[in-house]
């Protein structure tokens, strides 16, 4: 593909509502409705800086089309993601010839790709007609503590020859899926990038860093995410049950939507637990705020049958300086350890006895809540986020073609976000 008027990008990404993310940034505002920059908008910058024809293709379930000037953002639903095993993949196949045909036609000289529309090994023609491919992976190749089935594993076997020759880079938000990719290439893959999600410094403004008091308030846990049985939210009621029968000043929110909800309201409510386990919902951005300056504990119980993400609620429940309780399925944890209390998968008594010790130890949740504040600042730094990475490979991309080079040396550069700095866990003290 050649392009010499103007450098031609397509981005395919997670399921976000593009065009409200847009409308806010045309505004020079963050999306409200997410506390994280999205990946979405981290494009929009990085198109500007470029000064590129751009195509973000979003995978939500939900009809829309924008054209504006060199922004262009499509929908195009996922559905199969949601059916047997048969038409998952036929969905996935039709999904990623679709790409691959959008990306020749557009005449682009970039590819930007997240896992949910394609499979890699089909995007690997796509070098052989010029265009470059950088994947984003955001969540694990399959789940961590499961072996891959015989057709994943046929897959994996295919990909395998994707991470070696047919992109230019890989982008990760975890070194989960680092490993993983380092083990089906038996080590012999494309560089690899990891990157975290960003958040903007005000996010901290009025954050009320406080120590529970027993006798005063109940100890509050939060759950935010999807409500699902793979997201552990019945290990969690199993735990919230033994909790309440040692110590029941205590009250387990979960805010978030799924096909559990209702399920799982009647499931707290046949267990005497209506008002210590309350299922909220959806919350608004304002709400869940509140829910996250109100509770003492973060808890995300993802259980080995998820292939997880990086799950930004561990991220967001550090920002707010609240100590975390996860596994290690959840591949957040390997960058937020000092303020976390591990458990093993699944583990309902692991769980309980890391809830009660952060409820009744003091000294030791002190210690974790100044851990968590330590660790806040990686996530405000432009250094790490997405947008840094992939902007770093396109500019490479730029440098090796001729006919690019100009935009590798002259598209201007925004302000960081912050400065990288170190984490101090020096155990006396405490900085709000």
């Amino acid at each position: 593909m050649n392009s010499t008027k103007q450098l031609r990008i397509v981005y395919s990404s997670a399921p976000v509502d593009a065009t409200s993310v847009y409308m806010h940034w045309t505004l020079g505002q963050d999306d409200p409705s997410h506390f994280a920059i999205t990946y979405a908008q981290h494009f929009y910058e990085l198109a500007k800086r470029f000064r590129a024809k751009s195509w973000l293709i979003s995978s939500r379930d939900k009809k829309g089309f924008v054209q504006d000037d060199d922004f262009r953002i499509e929908f195009r639903s996922l559905k199969h993601h949601s059916r047997g095993s048969v038409a998952y993949f036929a969905g996935k196949f039709w999904s990623s010839i679709r790409l691959v045909f959008s990306a020749i036609f557009f005449r682009a000289n970039i590819l930007i790709v997240t896992e949910d529309r394609a499979f890699w090994f089909l995007l690997g023609i796509l070098p052989l007609v010029g265009i470059q491919v950088i994947p984003t992976i955001h969540c694990t190749l399959w789940p961590k503590y499961k072996q891959p089935s015989a057709v994943q594993r046929v897959i994996q076997k295919l990909n395998s020859w994707f991470f070696r020759y047919g992109c230019v880079e890989i982008c990760v938000v975890s070194e989960d899926i680092k490993h993983q990719i380092v083990k089906i290439t038996n080590g012999r893959h494309r560089p690899i990038r990891t990157f975290v999600p960003a958040y903007r410094r005000e996010f901290l403004d009025h954050v009320n860093v406080r120590e529970h008091n027993a006798t005063a308030e109940p100890f509050q846990v939060l759950f935010a995410g999807r409500v699902e049985g793979s997201k552990g939210v019945y290990l969690l009621l199993e735990v919230a049950k033994r909790f309440v029968a040692t110590n029941p000043n205590c009250v387990f929110n979960v805010c978030g939507t799924g096909s559990e909800v209702e399920n799982l309201k009647a499931a707290a409510r046949q267990a005497g637990l209506a008002k210590q386990f309350v299922v909220h919902g959806h919350c608004q951005r304002d709400q869940l705020r509140k829910m996250y300056e109100m509770s003492h504990v973060i808890v995300v119980p993802t259980t080995v049958h998820f292939v997880e993400g990086f799950n930004k609620v561990v991220a967001e429940g550090v920002i707010m300086g609240r100590p975390i309780v996860t596994s290690a399925v959840c591949p957040a944890l390997s960058v937020v350890r000092e303020a976390a209390v591990e458990v093993a998968p699944d583990d309902v008594d692991g769980y309980l006895n890391a809830i009660l010790r952060l409820a009744t130890d003091k000294d030791f949740y002190r210690q974790k809540q100044k851990n968590a504040i330590a660790l806040r600042d990686q996530f405000f730094s432009y250094s790490k986020s997405w947008e840094a990475q992939v902007e770093d490979v396109v500019r490479k991309i730029c440098r090796n073609n001729s006919a690019l080079s100009s935009y590798g040396q002259k598209a201007a550069r925004r302000p960081r976000l912050t400065a990288d700095s170190k984490p101090n866990f020096a155990p006396k003290g405490m900085d709000s």
